[in-house]
C-alpha cells in the first residue's frame, strides 16, 4: 500500500489529507470517506479502512474538513461540503485515480454529508452511508448538542467561529439538509444501520431512507445489537464487508 499525504488548497486555507493507493500501476476506483464530527485523523484511518480499501483494489482518500485538526481555517458547514468538491475535482487528475469510478463513504454526519454532495455531483457513481444523521435541522435540537459542542469545543479537534453554536449550525446546515435532498439521489446507495444507535432513532432513519427513489439501486442493512459508531469489532467488520463488497460491485463489475 502506497500512502501519499497531500494539503489540497480551499479558498485561503489547505484541506489536510491522506491517499492510500494500491501498488498495482493502473488507475484505481476511488473512495472517498467523510468523516462524522470530527471523526477520526486521516492518518488512522490506514488501518481501520483504508488497507482493506486497497486490498481490494480501491484508492482510498481520508480529510479533515477546513477548521477541523491539521485542516487550516474554522469549521464551516457552508465551506466543508465545498471541501468535498474540490476534493474530489483534485484526485480525479492524479494518474494513479480513475476519474470515472468515485464513491463516496460516510459515517454519521459523513452521511448527511455525503448524500447532500452527491445529489448535486454526478461524478459521484455510488454512495455507502452508515448510521446518517438524516435531518440536519433536528441536530441543534438533540439533547446531547449542548455536551457535544463543549467536547468539540474543549478536544481542540474543531475550530468554530465565535458564535451562538446552535442557532448558527441550523442556519449553516438548511441549505443542505440531507432530508430535502435524498429524493435527488439517482445512484446506488446502501444504507447500513445499528438496532442499539443511542444517537440517533432507528425509525427515523428507516424513515428517511424511505424518501429514496423506488427506482434507483438501493438496500438497507440493519445489524442487531450495533451501536452508532459501530464499535463492536464484530460489527465493525460486518459493516466494512458490507460496504466493501457493494463498491465491487458496481465500480469493478466491467
Amino acid at each position: 500500500m502506497k500512502i501519499e499525504h497531500s494539503d489540497i488548497n480551499f479558498r485561503e486555507e489547505t484541506i489536510n489529507g491522506v491517499l492510500y493507493l494500491p501498488e498495482d500501476k493502473n488507475p484505481s476506483p476511488l473512495i472517498v470517506h467523510l468523516n462524522g464530527m470530527p471523526g477520526l485523523e486521516p492518518e488512522k484511518e490506514g488501518e481501520r479502512f483504508a488497507r482493506d480499501m486497497v486490498d481490494n483494489g480501491f484508492a482510498y482518500y481520508a480529510f479533515d474538513y477546513t477548521g477541523v485538526r491539521n485542516s487550516t481555517g474554522t469549521f464551516e458547514y457552508y465551506y466543508s461540503q465545498e471541501n468535498i468538491n474540490q476534493v474530489i475535482s483534485y484526485l480525479v487528475h492524479h494518474p494513479k485515480i480513475d476519474p470515472t469510478q468515485i464513491a463516496l463513504i460516510g459515517e454519521s454526519f459523513g452521511g448527511a454529508m455525503a448524500i447532500s454532495h452527491t445529489a448535486r455531483d454526478p461524478r459521484v457513481k455510488c454512495l455507502a452511508i452508515r448510521s446518517p444523521v438524516y435531518d440536519t435541522d433536528k441536530v441543534a435540537k438533540l439533547k446531547i448538542f449542548d455536551g457535544l459542542s463543549q467536547l468539540w469545543k474543549r478536544s481542540k479537534q474543531m475550530r468554530f467561529p465565535e458564535v451562538h453554536l446552535k442557532k448558527w449550525f441550523k442556519e449553516q446546515t438548511s441549505q443542505y439538509n440531507p432530508s430535502k435532498l435524498i429524493s435527488k439521489i439517482s445512484c446506488p446507495i446502501r444504507f447500513i444501520i445499528g438496532t442499539s444507535d443511542e444517537i440517533l432513532a432507528v425509525d427515523q432513519i428507516e424513515e428517511f431512507y424511505g424518501k429514496l427513489s423506488p427506482d434507483i439501486d438501493k438496500e438497507m442493512k440493519v445489524v442487531e445489537k450495533a451501536n452508532h459508531n459501530f464499535s463492536n469489532e464484530k460489527h465493525f467488520e460486518i459493516m466494512k464487508t458490507y460496504v466493501i463488497d457493494f463498491f465491487r460491485e458496481v465500480l469493478t463489475a466491467n
